[in-house]
């Protein structure tokens, strides 16, 4: 089988992978993640004039990684605006595109013999690198150009070697951390027959990193990009390192990586797999350092991917070239390792009449600093699924913002991207990388990748109209002790202490809980989810519904006015006996003894204008002339007990 042969059936087999990894619900191609949609609002900024920044008043200099992440995608979104593309679709195209070129590059480094195909058949079935290739983000471009480099470097290619670090620096700070390994193999190479130009090789990276800078410091902002400036880290260092751990149990094949290693230090390794091996590994001390990121299937570790198998490629040609009788080793493990891969990408279920349900399941946990760390329980392809169902639900936030509140509302969320991008509000990032955090003493955004804490009390002193506060598919809202314990445990910078819990509680006083239905469907907006959404709005914007009583001959009628947005609300009417008895309102009319009912269930309430709705009308039955008659709304499926489950002011009937 020729080289050409393999290259065509490996890119089948990718498109086959990412494609199962990337769908919806109803099997369409699923929308990119939550991140790229900050690229997209930026470049949407830039095109529209309304300055290269997330945020108007913030700094300016989002397009060189200020809030955006990356100034290539930023560029390529705000291209797409410009000729009016979809950016979903242009990102969509790019990604898929970097991704199957990147096997074409690793292809030119295979070796002749079967086994020389090794660094191509790894990556076809790596999870990490089929999932970067379709979540909408420029990590799949960013892999492409740092295998050109490699790959220009290998075969002494100075201008191609240029072309591709500057672009590997304007699509990612990041891409500065391979430039010097890169001059430093060159320097040694100068003492081969073939010495590498150094001046088309590197002054065009290093002219490329000036002009980012520039636009920094042009903007006011830090010299550094947030992901170089918060390389620094032990926090990120400890939670970096665990990241490892989950991406070697998560997905088993990076444990080939071994034998290269093991031949480096005996010094039997090609210097090709040498330089390979140890630029991944600058690479990933890199990643360590930042703290790993919260993408789903360990795609921050997919731009060392191809370097990785490359210098595995290498250990098993120099390994069979040695050692002839080993092949059957060889292809035990490279066949291991593949079935390993394979089986990460799949939702963790036995396979036939083959127990394998357990196995995956330890392979997709996240580990207990993690999940402490981004308060996640799974990652691979759980984690996929799941990302792509909130990916679904912020846009369905974000529409909802769009079509049903002010547009001069403030929206605080951990999650700005597409809330951000389809609303066209002003959407606050609560940890302060789309735009500066207030609290934070440092000046400059924080890095997307890796953990981040703010001040959330602080946050909440901006008093936004609106808070985002989780995106988890759930029918029960959360009551008001699970929401501070979770974000406290998760995005502020003090935790979960008592005085802490206090002071977020004290803060939330002036906000309410609202359930909304979001559209399940962009193509049809009336369609709503199955599940609602959950905002936090500020109560002084008296968009409450109220209710209302009056008498109808002998009978009570609860109407309801709204005049507020979209809204999803329970009604309920108790009696409180003299005695301490309460009996409540059921959907017939009558006094129930028990636990608590509901009168009405699942309103969807609309504006009403001047009218008033009726709800109910009951008759008070005698035994209840002298109770006390309450009527209230509730958030649906809420714990009435709890302080968030009441919506507007209750209302004390008088029979």
């Amino acid at each position: 089988m020729n080289r050409t042969t393999v290259l065509i059936l490996a890119i089948v087999l990718l498109l086959a992978h990412l494609l199962s990894l990337h769908h919806d619900a109803s099997g369409a191609f699923a929308m990119p993640s939550d991140l790229a949609h900050v690229d997209f609002r930026i470049g949407r900024h830039w095109v529209h004039g309304q300055g290269t920044t997330w945020l108007e008043g913030s700094t300016a200099a989002a397009i060189a990684e200020e809030g955006g992440t990356s100034f290539a995608w930023v560029t390529l979104a705000a291209f797409a605006e410009l000729f009016s593309l979809s950016p979903l679709r242009v990102t969509a195209w790019v990604g898929i595109l970097s991704a199957l070129l990147t096997l074409a590059v690793i292809a030119r480094l295979s070796r002749d013999r079967l086994i020389g195909v090794t660094a191509i058949v790894l990556l076809v079935v790596s999870g990490p690198f089929a999932a970067s290739a379709t979540d909408g983000t420029a990590t799949a471009l960013f892999t492409l150009l740092l295998t050109v480099a490699f790959l220009a470097l290998e075969r002494r290619r100075s201008i191609v070697l240029g072309a591709a670090l500057a672009a590997l620096v304007l699509t990612g700070s990041l891409g500065l951390v391979f430039v010097l390994p890169m001059l430093g193999f060159a320097l040694w190479m100068r003492r081969s027959e073939r010495p590498l130009a150094l001046a088309p090789a590197f002054l065009p990276p290093l002219a490329a990193a000036a002009l980012l800078l520039g636009v920094r410091m042009g903007y006011g902002a830090p010299l550094l990009p947030p992901d170089l400036a918060a390389l620094g880290s032990l926090e990120h260092a400890r939670v970096g390192l665990w990241s490892v751990e989950a991406w070697v149990r998560g997905t088993l094949a990076p444990l080939l990586i071994l034998l290269p290693l093991g031949l480096l230090l005996l010094g039997k390794l090609s210097g090709t797999g040498t330089r390979a091996l140890l630029l991944a590994l600058a690479g990933t001390l890199a990643i360590v350092l930042l703290g790993g990121s919260r993408m789903a299937m360990h795609t921050v570790f997919a731009p060392v991917l191809p370097l990785f198998f490359i210098a595995v490629q290498e250990a098993f040609v120099g390994g069979l070239e040695r050692r002839p009788r080993l092949e059957w080793a060889v292809w035990t493990s490279l066949s291991m390792a593949c079935a390993a891969s394979i089986l990460a990408s799949k939702t963790p279920s036995d396979l036939g009449p083959l127990r394998i349900e357990p196995a995956l399941h330890w392979m997709a946990r996240e580990n207990a600093v993690r999940e402490a760390a981004y308060g996640r329980e799974w990652n691979g392809r759980p984690a996929i699924l799941r990302e792509l169902e909130e990916h679904e639900r912020l846009r369905g936030i974000g529409l909802f913002f769009r079509d049903q509140v002010a547009p001069n509302a403030r929206i605080l969320t951990p999650w700005p991207g597409a809330i951000g991008y389809l609303s066209r509000m002003q959407v606050l990032d609560l940890l302060g990388r789309a735009h500066v955090d207030p609290s934070r003493a440092a000046g400059g955004t924080r890095s997307w990748k890796g953990p981040a804490r703010t001040d959330i009390v602080a946050a909440l002193e901006r008093r936004p109209e609106y808070i985002v506060p989780l995106i988890a598919d759930r029918l029960r809202p959360p009551t008001r002790a699970e929401l501070i314990d979770r974000w406290l445990s998760l995005y502020d910078h003090v935790g979960a202490t008592p005085a802490r819990r206090a002071e977020l509680a004290a803060a939330l006083e002036a906000y309410e809980l609202v359930a909304i239905s979001t559209p399940e469907d962009e193509a049809d907006l009336a369609r709503s989810g199955e599940t609602p959404s959950f905002l936090l709005r500020r109560r002084d914007l008296g968009l409450a519904p109220t209710l209302t009583v009056g008498t109808e001959d002998d009978r009570q009628v609860v109407r309801l006015q709204h005049a507020g947005h979209h809204q999803l609300v329970e009604l309920e009417v108790r009696a409180e006996l003299p005695g301490g008895e309460v009996r409540y309102l059921d959907p017939t009319g009558s006094f129930i003894a028990g636990p608590p009912l509901l009168a009405r269930t699942e309103l969807v309430l609309f504006p009403t204008a001047d009218r008033r709705v009726r709800l109910v009308d009951f008759r008070v039955p005698k035994e209840l002339a002298g109770a006390r008659l309450v009527a209230r709304l509730l958030n649906p499926f809420s714990d009435p007990a709890d302080p968030l489950a009441r919506v507007g002011d209750e209302l004390e009937l008088r029979p």
